[in-house]
């Protein structure tokens, strides 16, 4: 018995209603791809700014250790006497060689005795009033395509010495700038475009102070306050909040209990008041510090020392989450 197969030769296409659905569900996809862009975006730059602030400590530290000492004023082993001037900085030049002895770069120059940055210049000063970051000016580029500008020597009425770092977090990715910027003229909120350039200051004590963004926009980063207790042990709050209601719990700005909330202008309490007070006040990083009393409070617990003393401003301290949900 012979079996016939018979070809199907009609063609077959997509009904009316089969394409408006089609068109539908593109739509819904396009809709939330672009409803969740700008969180991603967020997270992203979050995740950059803490690998970059974590990269500053852990390399400061360890070149400082090493020798790198970019405050020191006596002779190198040259026997030249080192060079703070508003256009070059001997300093910058052996913080940047120092910082690139353990970050990696594409540039560094590998010998028995250094391994450090061949970028690294004592004339590539990038101006604390942040609005200059030509490409001339960068220091080094790490090996994950941070950008890393560096400042004079600044002071604060001879007490304290810092230099400031700006990192640009995305290299040569837009918008490159240190504040927001905007895709409209009116500058509404959904046009809004988040900083990449976040500033650090290296201080003569050791440490990395954060400066910048996380000080008055709550969604880059959060943080907790913490203290040393009797034992020397670190204890931390367990309430992460906004950078600067952080700093302001910790030197009582909030105060549990009354609708009183003190916060004193011309009062600095904390490294980064009197670090941003020796800024010059047309900085970028400095014009837009919030007024606290305007912020909405928040409400530590009231065990001890949850506090600062004024007159000694880093018996606590602002550390930042490196938690990312």
């Amino acid at each position: 018995m012979t079996q016939k197969f018979q070809i199907n030769t009609k063609k077959q296409g997509f009904t009316l209603i089969e394409l408006l659905c089609a068109l539908a569900i593109i739509g819904i996809c396009t809709a939330l791809s672009i409803a969740i862009l700008k969180p991603a975006q967020k997270s992203t730059l979050k995740y950059l700014y803490i690998s970059a602030y974590q990269a500053l400590d852990r390399a400061y530290y360890n070149s400082y250790v090493k020798g790198f000492d970019p405050f020191s004023t006596l002779p190198d082993e040259n026997g030249r006497t080192p060079v703070f001037t508003d256009t070059q900085d001997t300093g910058a030049k052996t913080l940047c060689q120092g910082l690139t002895s353990f970050i990696n770069t594409t540039t560094n120059v590998k010998t028995k005795d250094q391994d450090y940055s061949s970028t690294c210049s004592d004339t590539k000063l990038t101006s604390e009033m942040a609005d200059n970051f030509d490409s001339s000016k960068i220091q080094f580029t790490a090996n994950n395509g941070m950008n890393f500008y560096i400042s004079k020597k600044l002071s604060v009425e001879d007490e304290l010495e810092f230099y400031l770092v700006f990192v640009d977090v995305n290299g040569a990715q837009q918008p490159n700038s240190i504040e927001y910027t905007y895709n409209d003229e009116e500058k509404t909120e959904d046009a809004k475009i988040e900083p990449d350039i976040f500033a650090f200051a290296i201080l003569d004590t050791g440490r990395i102070c954060p400066i910048g963004i996380p000080e008055y926009d709550s969604n880059i980063l959060t943080a907790r306050m913490a203290y040393f207790d009797s034992a020397g042990d670190v204890a931390y709050t367990k309430k992460s909040m906004p950078y600067y209601q952080a700093k302001g719990a910790a030197w009582g700005y909030y105060n549990e209990g009354t609708d009183d909330y003190i916060y004193n202008l011309d009062e600095p309490y904390s490294v980064n008041d009197i670090i941003r007070r020796a800024i010059n006040p047309n900085s970028k990083i400095v014009k837009d510090f919030p007024v606290l009393r305007e912020k909405s409070p928040v409400v530590l617990s009231a065990e001890a020392p949850y506090n600062c003393a004024v007159q000694d401003f880093e018996s606590c301290y602002i550390f930042l989450d490196t938690y990312i949900p």
